[in-house]
C-alpha cells in the first residue's frame, strides 16, 4: 500500500528544500531527486515523522548537490512557440518543426522534419493542435507496440496482460492500479526506446508486486536484466 502525504520543507543553510513524502510497504527509506527538480521521499509506512525528517536533513547536502547539477546540466525546456525551426523530440531523437501554409492536414514526419500544414502559419494554436494530434497518434501506436513486446516477456514470469491507458501526466512516466490497469504518460513517446521499455516493464512488474520490495526488483531483473542502465538514462531525460 502507498500513501502520499503533504509537502514538507527543511532548511539547509539559506536554502529551503521542499519534498513530498510517500509511505509504502518497504524496509528502507529512499530519496529521489527528479529532473523536474522535485524531491520525493519514499519511507516505510511505520516510520515516525521525526525519524524521516532527521534522515532527510542528514541527506540535505546530497539533495542540494543533485538539484544544482540537474538545474545546471539539464535545465527545464522553455515553453514551445510552435514555429518553424523549433526542436521536437520523438523516440529520443531531435527533429525540426516545419510549418507550411496551405490546406490543413495531419502532420507528417519526413526525414529529420515534422511537417505541419495549416491555413495560417502564424496561427500557433492551430500548429500546436496539429502537433499534439500527431504525438497522440504516435503514442498510441508506439507505446501499444512496445507494451505487446514487454508483455510477451513478462507473461513468462506469471504477469497478466493489463488494460492500457495513455494520457498526459505531469510528474510520472507511468502508473499501475491494483485492478490491472497501466497508465503511461503520453510524453513517454519522446523518450528513447530502451527507456520506454523500462517504464513499461517496471509497471508490468507492479501488477504482481504493488511495492518496491525485494521480490519486485527480483522480478524486474529477471524480465529486464539491464533495467538499472535504462533507468539511469531515463532519470536524465527532461521533456
Amino acid at each position: 500500500m502507498r500513501i502520499d502525504g503533504a509537502m514538507n520543507v527543511i532548511d539547509f543553510g539559506s536554502r529551503r528544500i521542499t519534498y513530498k513524502l510517500h509511505r509504502e510497504d518497504r524496509k528502507r527509506m529512499r530519496i529521489v531527486v527528479a529532473p523536474e527538480l522535485t524531491v520525493d521521499v519514499f519511507a516505510p509506512a511505520t516510520a515516525a515523522e521525526e525519524q524521516i525528517r532527521a534522515a532527510v536533513i542528514k541527506k540535505a547536502a546530497w539533495i542540494a548537490r543533485k538539484l544544482d547539477a540537474l538545474e545546471r546540466y539539464h535545465p527545464l525546456p522553455a515553453p514551445k512557440k510552435y514555429i518553424s525551426g523549433e526542436t521536437l523530440v520523438y523516440l529520443g531523437r531531435q527533429y525540426r518543426l516545419k510549418v507550411k501554409q496551405g490546406r490543413s492536414q495531419p502532420a507528417k514526419l519526413m526525414g529529420r522534419f515534422l511537417r505541419v500544414w495549416v491555413e495560417d502559419k502564424n496561427d500557433t494554436r492551430s500548429v500546436r493542435k496539429t502537433v499534439d494530434a500527431w504525438y497522440r497518434k504516435r503514442a498510441h501506436e508506439t507505446l501499444g507496440r512496445y507494451m505487446e513486446r514487454c508483455c510477451a516477456i513478462a507473461s513468462r514470469h506469471g504477469v497478466a496482460e493489463p488494460v492500457l491507458l495513455i494520457r498526459t501526466m505531469r510528474r510520472r512516466w507511468g502508473s499501475c492500479s491494483s485492478r490491472g490497469r497501466i497508465t503511461l504518460n503520453l510524453n513517454l513517446v519522446k523518450a528513447p526506446v530502451h527507456c520506454i521499455e523500462y517504464v513499461i516493464m517496471h509497471e508490468l512488474c507492479h501488477l504482481k508486486y504493488h511495492n518496491h520490495s525485494k521480490p519486485f526488483y527480483s522480478l524486474l531483473t529477471r524480465c529486464q536484466p539491464d533495467w538499472r542502465n535504462r533507468k539511469e538514462i531515463l532519470d536524465n531525460v527532461v521533456i
